[in-house]
């Protein structure tokens, strides 16, 4: 019978959700491992179900100070004590053990710290018997990540900076692998030709081509104000603005563009095609979430990032400045500024864009796989 994956997440924001299935993709493809992906939030409790909603308000109404505040305030040891505690309270019950138990995982692959706290939990109390890797998906690891470290057997981290940060707060070396932050090649290399995508969306070959990730949570307007000081300013370059499920904002987003009559921007809900669009595009405008950004250093677009949810999204920013992959901006008129600024100095943009090509290739969701079997292998 052949060995059994479980991949893990918790739905606080996108990220976590979209990573653990690109590797649910690319290990079905290229294995015959029996995979199996979970929410830990359909089998929550009134206080999960709470924890998830009042973190959805706060990325909705932009909140991110104060997010970044607790997040920064809850990093660290005497913080974290109580950690597994409050997973138990949230996600323990009947319906999640008969689920998991009942799949009996031989590696357990965790895209948030939930995910694994709760297969550690079950390890030490007898219902499983369960490898557990965690992939950290952003660009610096808080202590709730690292807390039950003991219990990992391996994390997949970002980049060298990462693992040598988490080898100073105590954790094995040994574990850690910098293999950057899952990525699905595979679609990527079957995105359209620049031809066929120009010609699909109407796009004006004789300009630049600004691709721009509006979406996030639902209900939320932060990036509206961001598109609308872009249709004022009336640059001469192609605007294609993604709003992704939220169908509120795809909705504003077209309405004020109709009354602007803002024939170059291009307002699209959510789409298959953000390989092909990246593939045109000259710069990204997006928040800093840690899949968007791995997607465009791998792809050498350069970024500008907007004010995202706050806590790890502003460490991701931190990242692409010191790098020097893009630059961040903090209001709608001073995305305007950078775009103004991106235009009259296209030597910028291609420093940003040669920094990019510096970068190793990512072949996150191989080695995640190579890792997974010889772990598997190793545990007979």
């Amino acid at each position: 019978m052949g060995k059994k994956v479980l991949i893990i997440y918790a739905p606080y924001g996108s990220g976590h959700k979209s990573i653990a299935e690109k590797i649910e993709n690319y290990f079905i493809e290229n294995s015959d491992l029996e995979i199996k992906v979970l929410d830990v939030a359909k089998y929550s409790n009134i206080l999960g179900k709470a924890s998830i909603k009042l973190f959805d308000i706060v990325t909705k109404h932009s909140f991110h100070k104060t997010f970044s505040f607790i997040y920064d305030i809850a990093d660290n040891k005497l913080a974290s004590l109580s950690q597994m505690k409050l997973v138990k309270k949230l996600f323990d019950n009947e319906r999640l053990r008969k689920e998991i138990v009942g799949f009996n995982p031989d590696l357990t692959i965790s895209t948030h710290f939930f995910g694994g706290n709760i297969i550690s939990y079950y390890n030490k109390i007898g219902l499983t018997n369960s490898l557990i890797m965690t992939v950290i998906t952003d660009y610096a690891s808080h202590s709730y990540w690292r807390k039950d470290h003991q219990s990992q057997d391996a994390f997949i981290v970002a980049n060298e900076i990462m693992k040598n940060v988490m080898i100073k707060k105590g954790i094995d070396g040994k574990k850690i692998y910098p293999f950057g932050l899952p990525f699905d090649r595979q679609k990527m290399e079957m995105r359209a030709s620049r031809e066929e995508t120009i010609f699909k969306y109407g796009l004006d070959k004789a300009k630049k081509t600004y691709l721009f990730f509006g979406g996030g949570a639902m209900g939320s307007m932060g990036s509206l104000d961001y598109l609308k000081a872009l249709a004022w300013q009336n640059y001469p370059i192609n605007i294609v603005f993604i709003s992704g499920k939220n169908q509120k904002l795809e909705e504003k987003a077209r309405r004020y563009v109709m009354k602007r009559k803002a024939s170059n921007i291009k307002i699209l809900g959510f789409t298959k095609d953000v390989y092909s669009l990246l593939n045109v595009s000259d710069l990204v405008i997006s928040k800093p979430g840690g899949a968007t950004l791995t997607e465009c250093i791998d792809m050498r677009v350069p970024l500008i990032l907007i004010p995202g949810n706050g806590g790890p999204e502003k460490y991701n920013a931190k990242y692409i400045c010191r790098k020097k992959y893009g630059c961040k901006v903090l209001s709608a008129w001073g995305l305007a500024r950078a775009v103004k600024k991106t235009l009259k100095n296209e030597k910028l943009v291609e420093k940003w864009r040669d920094n990019m090509q510096k970068h190793d290739k990512n072949e996150s969701t191989k080695k995640i796989l190579e890792l997974a079997l010889k772990m598997l292998k190793e545990k007979n």
